[in-house]
């Protein structure tokens, strides 16, 4: 198959990435092979999951985790990080070298060069002071640095990564709004959240709990508690939950919405984690936040406290 004929299936690879089971990992394999790079690494960070999405394909990519695995190799030693920039800007070898002049990236060249896996470039996807999401070619020495050609491949074909993405941000958000239309009821607080701790969904009867003085806030889509306390004891509680592997539902209860005439909280919230979907990027419902008042000492249900 030409060049030309390979780089426009990818093309389509990539279209329907978000359609088929696998989908992207065979598209961002394609992506590799249509710019002549041994490797690929699509991978996002943020959220209350350290990595969670980490797709790598290509060479060695049995034997990744062995020589990533330490956590300082996706801290400051590493200079493919320490030269993310703004989303659709792509980042190459010199980029690389400007980062490891800073020094302190010994782990992280010790580590590439035992792979030969020093050459290469990148862009971020999605980029913002929360999360990242981002493609980088793996490149050896007997591939080359990036060149013109390769340059120009991936420059093409981060159009259609992106408008992949972006299909895939419609239909999770569609499955969010199935999957919550299956959970609530008028009386049902509830919020869906994808594994970067992003909303994708959430009841109608539970929008006044991010209000002001709820006990519930957002950061742009990231969502929070509003205490202090309870949000990092929420956060600890989706990580763990994240990380767990089974496709077993998990439940995290504890209070929520103290207040000095409330110490106990006013809300029960449960945390619930949903089965994993074997393929996507992690925007689907991953996390469902259920919120029930508490009954006050006089009986009553609490009524209109999530204005409080």
């Amino acid at each position: 198959m030409s060049d030309v004929a390979y780089l426009r299936e990818t093309e389509l690879a990539l279209m329907n990435a978000p359609f088929e089971r696998d989908g992207w990992r065979r598209a961002i394999e394609m992506v590799a092979k249509a710019t002549g790079s041994g490797a690929a690494h699509l991978a996002a960070i943020g959220g209350p999951a350290l990595m969670p999405l980490d797709i790598f394909v290509g060479r060695e990519a049995d034997r990744i985790d062995e020589y990533f695995s330490a956590p300082e190799l996706c801290g400051a030693a590493n200079w493919r990080i320490a030269s993310i920039g703004a989303p659709m800007t792509i980042q190459h070898e010199r980029h690389y070298a400007e980062a490891r002049a800073l020094g302190g990236t010994g782990a992280y060249d010790d580590a590439v060069s035992a792979i030969d896996m020093q050459l290469g470039c990148q862009s971020a996807l999605i980029n913002d002071e929360r999360n990242f999401l981002g493609l980088a070619l793996i490149r050896s020495q007997r591939e080359g640095p990036t060149d013109d050609i390769v340059y120009g491949r991936f420059q093409h074909l981060l159009g259609h990564v992106q408008r992949a993405v972006r299909v895939q941000l419609a239909l999770d958000s569609e499955a969010a709004e199935v999957m919550l239309g299956e959970m609530a009821t008028i009386h049902c607080k509830v919020v869906l959240l994808d594994r970067h701790g992003c909303l994708s969904a959430v009841s109608g009867s539970a929008e006044p709990l991010l209000d002001d003085r709820g006990p519930a806030r957002l950061d742009g889509l990231v969502f929070g508690l509003r205490d202090r306390e309870e949000n990092r004891q929420l956060q600890r509680a989706m990580g763990r939950l994240l990380s767990h592997r089974s496709d077993a539902p998990m439940v995290h209860q504890m209070r929520a919405g103290r207040a000095p005439c409330t110490p106990d909280g006013r809300w029960k919230l449960s945390l619930i984690r949903l089965p994993d979907r074997p393929h996507g990027l992690g925007f689907d419902p991953a996390l469902a936040l259920s919120f029930q008042p508490l009954t006050d000492r006089s009986g009553s249900s609490g009524a209109g406290q999530a204005r409080n």
